[in-house]
């Protein structure tokens, strides 16, 4: 694991601010799982996330279009997530193709599933913390709008509403 990845993501204070979330809970998984339908829908891609990032791994909360091995586990290793990038960034985070972008082209998400572009927007929490990503991840190629960032970005919103819902601490 990069050591510096570790420590960004592991920052106590940002664990304590996801902790305080019930994110396990089945009836928030179920809406989110709707955000994710719509954000893939209205964009047009298969696959959409709603996913936080922990130290070491992506946790997914809520999707659309996920199987395989990735449902299973209900996420990946937090240096595969390209979620991870958004929430290091704490802006929205876009890759036109993975496979010709030096930053991703190694990334064995994307050679084990075949997606390769996509566009996350962060999920900021209460306590001002990056807390994870909801994003829209295709297997072709796409440059992506301000019109899909705007529809991305409203289905951030959208999650940052049901997770408050949801705060436990």
């Amino acid at each position: 694991m990069n050591t510096e990845l570790f420590d960004r993501l592991g920052e106590p204070a940002r664990m304590r601010e996801l902790a305080g979330y019930d994110l396990l809970n089945p009836d928030l998984r179920t809406s989110l799982d709707a955000v994710a339908q719509r954000s893939a829908t209205l964009l047009e891609a298969p696959v959409s996330l709603v996913s936080v990032i922990l130290e070491s791994a992506q946790f997914i909360l809520g999707s659309h279009g996920v199987s395989g091995w990735v449902a299973a586990a209900q996420g990946t290793p937090a240096e595969w997530a390209m979620c991870t990038y958004t929430v290091l960034a704490g802006e929205p985070y876009c890759i036109t193709d993975g496979r010709s972008d030096p930053r991703h082209s190694g990334n064995p998400f994307l050679q084990l599933t075949g997606l390769v572009s996509y566009l996350g927007v962060p999920l900021l929490g209460a306590g001002g913390h990056i807390l994870g990503a909801h994003c829209v991840i295709d297997a072709r190629p796409r440059i992506f709008t301000d019109v899909d960032l705007a529809v991305i970005t409203d289905g951030a919103e959208k999650v940052m509403r049901l997770l408050h819902a949801y705060r436990t601490g």
